[in-house]
């Protein structure tokens, strides 16, 4: 197989030495410019076609952006993976960049094994759009909400527990609220190892046995992907860290379920990308209607496919403030999912460590999780399981038509 082939365009001859010296050592093909003009006169000749593009964001006549904006404007490379690379890694300068066109966001102190890791990343991802690759991979759902206290995390956890229990199969859960992660508490399960210590791992790995000691099985046919047990470890996740688990358990399950925390952070970020649903929950009050309104303009300065993006109420006070229908109407009559009030149940599971689609599935937000599940899952496990049948998958697939 002949090495990939990356085009890689920085003023800096220091730095454009560094990193052309860096991917050679990798094994890829290397075609380097320090002007941004020379580059695109380059990438406009017939042949010319590389496999990837790197940018500098800051540069002498023409800026990243530009480039980038120009880049996609070629026949012939606008769907090449591109990264940009910078010393400022803000939000702001990120979603200019993904507007452009860009598909990540390094620093230039990034280190070689990170660096490579994302590189094959976005080049699988973009073999897959191509249709390329055939293999199998987990649906997978992110459970997100600006607005701490929402009840992602009992969401996260018994949604996972319904898409098992209805199917029959494995699904994964990974808990990403990073300094603050419940689910293992929340299942009664207790991690000794989390993905932190991966932070510094020299390869990626593809021994099973290495996941295997992070993995805590539930009862329910859910295996849980803990979040780190302190905020310090929380610090060690990055985008590179979710490239080492991702693929891992989105080929060891039927779905993936990710609690994807409170806090756009470069990880999460990286999940809600790639996720095919994203849950946003929302409770009915005006502040956080306000949180989902801020999420839902940052899913789309990033350039999110806002299609893939659900709306959950879920309904956590006694007292309704705001009606489902104000709170559509306010967020643009998106689709939405509503989950009603059940605080004592919901409570109770909580600190038996016993989640309620485990202890009261036909309770109403039980029934309420188990059709969001049903809906989420129908398209892709009604074909492969079409002749199942349980009272409960019996009873949903009724209510549903």
């Amino acid at each position: 197989m002949e090495p990939k082939h990356i085009v890689v365009v920085e003023d800096s001859e220091i730095t454009l030495f560094k990193l052309k010296s860096i991917l050679l050592r990798l094994g890829y093909t290397v075609t380097t410019f320090s002007n941004p003009i020379n580059a695109l006169d380059w990438l406009d000749k017939p042949g010319n076609t590389p496999d990837l593009i790197m940018s500098d964001l800051k540069m002498p006549e023409m800026d990243g952006f530009e480039f980038v904006r120009k880049v996609r404007l070629l026949p012939a490379t606008a769907s090449t993976p591109l990264i940009m690379l910078t010393s400022n890694v803000e939000m702001e300068n990120k979603i200019t960049g993904i507007q452009a066109g860009a598909d990540d966001y390094l620093s230039k102190s990034v280190s070689p094994t990170e660096l490579d890791l994302r590189i094959k990343a976005l080049l699988s991802r973009s073999q897959n759009t191509e249709g390329t690759l055939s293999q199998a991979v987990a649906k997978s759902i992110s459970v997100f909400s600006l607005r701490g206290g929402s009840g992602k995390t009992s969401l996260s956890v018994n949604l996972s527990i319904a898409l098992s229990q209805l199917w029959g199969i494995q699904v994964s859960l990974w808990d990403m609220a990073l300094s603050s992660g419940h689910c293992a508490a929340l299942m009664n399960l207790s991690p000794k190892n989390t993905i932190a210590t991966l932070h510094d791992w020299p390869a990626e790995p593809a021994d099973e046995n290495l996941f295997a000691q992070f993995l805590l099985k539930h009862e329910t046919g859910v295996q849980l992907m803990p979040a780190p047990v302190s905020p310090a470890e929380a610090e060690l996740v990055t985008p590179r860290t979710v490239d080492l688990v991702w693929s891992y358990l989105q080929g060891n399950s039927s779905f993936l379920v990710v609690d994807a925390g409170s806090h756009f952070t470069d990880p999460v970020m990286t999940i809600l990308e790639r996720s095919d649903y994203i849950l946003l929950v929302c409770t009915p009050e005006i502040v956080s209607v306000k949180s989902a309104q801020d999420a839902l303009e940052i899913f789309a300065q990033l350039g999110y496919n806002l299609g893939k993006v659900l709306l959950v109420f879920n309904n956590i006070y006694p007292t309704q403030w705001l009606p489902a229908k104000n709170m559509t109407a306010v967020l643009k009559n998106r689709p939405a999912f509503e989950i009603p009030y059940d605080g004592e149940r919901f409570v109770r599971a909580l600190l038996n460590g016993q989640p309620l689609i485990s202890t009261a599935p036909k309770s109403e937000a039980g029934l309420a999780i188990i059709s969001l599940a049903y809906k989420l899952s129908q398209k892709q496990m009604d074909s492969e399981k079409k002749s199942l049948s349980s009272p409960l998958l019996d009873w949903i697939r009724k209510v549903q038509i």
